[in-house]
C-alpha cells in the first residue's frame, strides 16, 4: 500500500509537468474552459488561476480573456501560441510567477510563432521570460513588463534574450511601461526584417544586469518598411552600461526609422544608429544627462552616428532636438552624412537644434565630425554665448582641428523657421503677398497657399504685410525655439464710393415695375423716376425691365466722381415733345437757367443723389439757382402733355 501511494505521487508529478496543447478543432478558449478540459495544465485556486505546464495555442485555435484576471505560472510554465491570443482586460490582468522570490526555474514567458494572431491591452508580465514576438500579428496596448529575466537554455530558459519584448516580426506597442527588466526593454532582430512601432511608452531603469545594451535595441525596417519611434520616456537608474535607444543594420540590410519626441535622460548614451543602409529622422528629441558610465572613451554621446567603410549609406535629417548635459553633444564616427539643417532647396532643414553643456574632461563638445565626410549644421543654437562663427568654433571638432576630418558648416546659427500664413475676412488664402520684416534685407511674398517662410534667430520682430486691395497690416511676433507660426488676416481696403444716379423718361408711362438690376442688387425709382447706389471706381454692368418694353442694358464707368445716367423707355410708338423743342441754357449756370422752346408749367430741382431741394409751381421762362451750392442738379421739368429732366452744373 505504502508502495501503491508512491507511485501515485510520482504520476501526478508527471502529469503535471506534461505540456498541453489545445486540439486545433477551431476552438476560442476561456481560462474557465481550460480549468475544465486541460487536463491540469490550467487550475483554479480560490481567486486565481495558474498555469502548470507548457499551454500551446495551435493554429487554428484561439484563447481569450477579457476579464481582470490573475494567472500564475509554476516553474518553467509558460505559453506558447500559433493561434490567435486576446488580452483586453478593463483594468489589468496580471500574469506572474507563482514564486516571485524564485532565481532557478522560474516561468518562461510567452513565445508567440510564426502566424499568430495576438492583441494584447491592459496586462501586465512580472518576473518571467517576458514576450517573445516572432513574424504574425502583434499589437500591445496599456501593458507593463516588470523584473522580466534571462536565462539561456532551450527547455529551461526564458523565451526572451534580449529584452522583455523580443521581436523578430512587426509590432506595435503603445502607452505600456516597462521597469527594472534584467536586460533591455524591447529589442529586434539584426538579421531580418522587423517594422516596428513604439509609441508613447515609458522606459525605466531596463538593463539591470548592466550589459551593453540600450532600452531600446532595434534592427533594420526593411527597404520598404520604417521604424517609428514615437513619443517615449526613457530614463536610467544607474546601470552604466545601458543605453537609451539604437537603430542598426550590421549585416546589409535596409532600416528606415524616426525616432520623434521622445525624451532621453540619464542613460549611457542618448540615441545611436549604427550601420548602413540606413535614412533615418531624429527629430524634436529631448536628449539630456547622457553621462551615467562618465567614460567619454565608452559614450556619453546625446546623439551617435557611426558606418565604417566609404561604401556606407547612413544618410540621417536632425532636427530640432534639445542635447544638453551629455558627453558629447552629436558624434559622427566614420562615414554617415548627417544633415543637422542645410540651406539648400533640394535637402533643406531648419535645423533648430539647441546645444547646452554638452562636455567631459573640462572642454564642450557639441559636435565631433570624427570622420572624412562633410557635414552641414546650420541654424542650430550652440552651447556658447555668442553664436558668432568663432565661438561655435570652439565647441565643433572638424576640418580646422584635424585636416583629415571633413567640414562642418554651421554657419548661419541660431535660427528658426517662422511660417506666414495669410488670408482674408473670409478665410481665402492670399497669394502675392509682401511681408517685410524689420531688419531683414529680402521681404517675402506668400505662393498659392498663402504661405511664405522665413529662417530667423530667436527675436521679437515687427513686420508690415501688403496686398493692393487690402489695408496694410502691422504686426510683431517673437521667434522661439523650435517651428514658430504667424496667422495674418487681411482687411479689404476702404474704398472711395462715388453716387450713381439713374433718371428714367418719361416716368409716368413706366413707373408701375420697372427695376434697374447692377452689381447684384436691384434698385427701385422714385416717385420722380430717380435711383441712385453707391459704387467704387469699376466698370458696371446694368439692365432695366418695365412692363412692356424690352430688356434694356448698358455700362457705367465710374471713375473718380459721381455719374448720371438718362434712360429712356417709351411704350411703343411714344413720343416726347420736350426732348426736341426745349432748349436750356446756360449750361454751367451760375444763377438763372433759361428755358426756351416750350412751355414750362412746374418744374422739380434734386441733388445728384436724388433729394428733392427746390419744387417750383410756375415757371416764367427761367429758374433761379442762385442759392444752390456748386455742384451738379437734376431738374426735372413738366409740360402740359410731357415731361423730361436736365442735367445742371452749377458754377
Amino acid at each position: 500500500m505504502k508502495k501503491l501511494f508512491t507511485l501515485t505521487l510520482v504520476l501526478a508529478g508527471f502529469l503535471a509537468q506534461a505540456q498541453f496543447s489545445t486540439p486545433g478543432t477551431g476552438v476560442n478558449w476561456s481560462l474557465n474552459s481550460l480549468v475544465s478540459n486541460s487536463e491540469g495544465a490550467v487550475i483554479w485556486n480560490d481567486d486565481h488561476y495558474e498555469i502548470t505546464t507548457t499551454l500551446t495555442i495551435l493554429p487554428a485555435d484561439s484563447i481569450t480573456i477579457l476579464e481582470d484576471v490573475t494567472v500564475l505560472f509554476h516553474e518553467l510554465a509558460g505559453i506558447e501560441s500559433e493561434g490567435t491570443l486576446l488580452i483586453d482586460a478593463p483594468v489589468q490582468s496580471v500574469f506572474t510567477s507563482i514564486d516571485t522570490t524564485a532565481t532557478n526555474n522560474r516561468w518562461r514567458g510567452f513565445k508567440l510563432l510564426a502566424g499568430h494572431v495576438t492583441h494584447i491591452k491592459n496586462a501586465k508580465f512580472a518576473f518571467g521570460g517576458g514576450l517573445r514576438v516572432q513574424s504574425g500579428t502583434f499589437t500591445i496596448d496599456g501593458s507593463t513588463f516588470y523584473k522580466n529575466f534571462y536565462k539561456s537554455g532551450s527547455s529551461a530558459g526564458s523565451y526572451t534574450s534580449n529584452a522583455a519584448l523580443d521581436i523578430s516580426g512587426n509590432a506595435e506597442i503603445s502607452n505600456c511601461n516597462f521597469i527594472h527588466n534584467q536586460r533591455g526593454a524591447i529589442s529586434s532582430a539584426s538579421n531580418m526584417d522587423c517594422r516596428a512601432i513604439i509609441r508613447n511608452n515609458y522606459f525605466f531603469g531596463n538593463t539591470t544586469e548592466n550589459s551593453n545594451r540600450p532600452q531600446i535595441n532595434m534592427g533594420p525596417s526593411g527597404v520598404s518598411d520604417t521604424t517609428y519611434i514615437v513619443g517615449n520616456t526613457i530614463i536610467g537608474d544607474g546601470n552604466t552600461r545601458a543605453g537609451g535607444i539604437a537603430y542598426s543594420s550590421l549585416l546589409g540590410l535596409a532600416g528606415n526609422v524616426v525616432i520623434d519626441s521622445n525624451i532621453v535622460d540619464l542613460n549611457r548614451y542618448g540615441i545611436t544608429l549604427t550601420g548602413s543602409p540606413i535614412n533615418g529622422a531624429i527629430r524634436y528629441n529631448t536628449v539630456t544627462n547622457n553621462n551615467i558610465e562618465d567614460n567619454p572613451a565608452l559614450g556619453g554621446s546625446g546623439l551617435n552616428f557611426t558606418a565604417s567603410s566609404a561604401e556606407a549609406n547612413q544618410q540621417v535629417v536632425v532636427t530640432g532636438n534639445i542635447i544638453s548635459g551629455n558627453l558629447w553633444g552629436i558624434t559622427i564616427i566614420g562615414y554617415p552624412k548627417v544633415n543637422m539643417g542645410d540651406s539648400a532647396t533640394a535637402t533643406f532643414n531648419p535645423g533648430g537644434n539647441v546645444f547646452s553643456d554638452n562636455g567631459n574632461e573640462g572642454v564642450l563638445y557639441d559636435l565631433y565630425n570624427n570622420g572624412p565626410v562633410s557635414q552641414t549644421a546650420m541654424y542650430n543654437c550652440w552651447g556658447v554665448e555668442a553664436q558668432d562663427s568663432a565661438s561655435i568654433e570652439t565647441v565643433v571638432v572638424h576640418i580646422a582641428d584635424d585636416p583629415t576630418l571633413g567640414r562642418v558648416d554651421f554657419m548661419p546659427s541660431c535660427a528658426f523657421q517662422t511660417t506666414f500664413i495669410v488670408q482674408d475676412d473670409a478665410e481665402t488664402l492670399l497669394s502675392d503677398v509682401e511681408i517685410e520684416i524689420e531688419d531683414q534685407d529680402e521681404s517675402l511674398t506668400t505662393n498659392a497657399n498663402g504661405v511664405a517662410s522665413a529662417m530667423l534667430p530667436p527675436n521679437s520682430y515687427n513686420f508690415t504685410a501688403t496686398l493692393e486691395g487690402y489695408s496694410v497690416y502691422s504686426g510683431n511676433f517673437t521667434v522661439a525655439y523650435g517651428n514658430n507660426t504667424v496667422n495674418i488676416v487681411l482687411e479689404p481696403e476702404a474704398q472711395t464710393l462715388y453716387t450713381v444716379t439713374f433718371i428714367i423718361e418719361p416716368w409716368e408711362s413706366v413707373i408701375t415695375g420697372l427695376e434697374i438690376q447692377i452689381n447684384q442688387e436691384t434698385l427701385v425709382p422714385n416717385e420722380d423716376g430717380i435711383a441712385t447706389i453707391e459704387l467704387p471706381n469699376g466698370e458696371y454692368p446694368y439692365s432695366v425691365t418695365a412692363p412692356g418694353n424690352p430688356t434694356f442694358t448698358g455700362t457705367v464707368l465710374v471713375n473718380g466722381e459721381d455719374v448720371t445716367v438718362g434712360i429712356h423707355v417709351p411704350p411703343s410708338g411714344f413720343h416726347n415733345p420736350l426732348t426736341s423743342t426745349l432748349r436750356v441754357y446756360p449750361n454751367p449756370v451760375v444763377d438763372r437757367l433759361i428755358l426756351e422752346g416750350a412751355k414750362i408749367d412746374a418744374a422739380k430741382v434734386y441733388s445728384i443723389t436724388g433729394k428733392l431741394l427746390l419744387q417750383i409751381q410756375q415757371v416764367n421762362g427761367f429758374i433761379d439757382l442762385s442759392g444752390l451750392s456748386k455742384g451738379m442738379y437734376l431738374i426735372r421739368v413738366k409740360s402740359q402733355d410731357s415731361e423730361t429732366t436736365i442735367r445742371v452744373v452749377k458754377e
